[in-house]
């Protein structure tokens, strides 16, 4: 009985050791192997050459955002409105906050306070670069839908596009009010810094700020007018009438 009791014993510890054997082998070969199923993401290098093109820095006043929330640029304490593509847009937030120096490298326009931003550096030097993936899909932004945001207050000055026309203003609490490039022309008299203005329109409010489409715009709530959102659909056939399903260019069309 000893003899056999020994065997057995034998036996078991003979099969305890091959079995931690197997699992150190296999917890080796999977720790050898987790650093190039992890490994990051290439970094994408700019194409062309950002170093000759005219630099701006200033204060962060304010982000400038779309009127869904996304960042479209940036609002400097001099004044200079800073406008960039989303791709660039969406990282700022991570390098620079409101009331810390930022630097700029864009094309400065001809007779506006505006900056086209091709790269930004922030104050702790993460510079970020305006450098698009071949390929890449363009974001679009539906027109706005959502609860009504109401602004009201002072005009502290027009607000820019890309291409130095006037699309709405930008008041002294930071909010932002579009209303469009023909809506702008049209209300200039009402548009001018230091002018109270009351609007009101679908868009957002939030810790980044507020940025409306306004549908209703005028020197104060008693005198607002009815205006067109700036990102309202082009005109066209109303639903249910003969046009309405046709596709413009469409051999049904012709």
């Amino acid at each position: 009985m000893d003899i056999h009791r020994r065997s057995s014993c034998r036996l078991l510890a003979g099969v305890l050791v091959a079995g931690s054997l197997v699992a150190g082998g296999a917890h080796a070969a999977t720790k050898s192997a987790t650093p190039a199923a992890v490994a990051a993401p290439a970094q994408v290098a700019p194409v062309f050459d950002m170093a000759p093109l005219p630099v701006t820095t200033g204060q962060l006043a304010q982000f400038i955002l779309t009127s869904t929330g996304q960042v479209s640029g940036l609002l400097l304490a001099d004044g200079t409105q800073v406008f960039c593509p989303r791709e660039l847009g969406d990282s700022l937030p991570a390098i620079v906050r409101p009331g810390e120096q930022v630097s700029i490298s864009g094309l400065k326009g001809a007779a506006r306070p505006i900056v086209r931003a091709y790269a930004v550096t922030g104050p702790r030097g993460r510079r970020i670069a305006d450098v698009r993936v071949e390929g890449a899909a363009i974001p679009y932004d539906s027109p706005s839908i959502g609860p009504d945001v109401p602004v009201d207050g002072i005009i502290l000055a027009p607000l820019y596009d890309m291409q130095g026309k006037v699309q709405g203003v930008i008041m002294r609490d930071h909010s932002i009010v579009y209303v469009g490039e023909t809506n702008a022309a049209r209300l200039a008299g009402w548009l001018k810094p230091g002018a109270t203005l009351h609007a009101i329109g679908t868009g957002v409010s939030g810790e980044r700020g507020t940025a409306i489409n306004a549908r209703e715009i005028g020197p104060d709530v008693n005198q607002a007018i009815h205006v067109e959102p700036a990102d309202a659909p082009p005109p066209g056939a109303f639903p249910g009438s003969a046009g309405y399903d046709v596709i413009p260019g469409a051999a049904s069309a012709e």
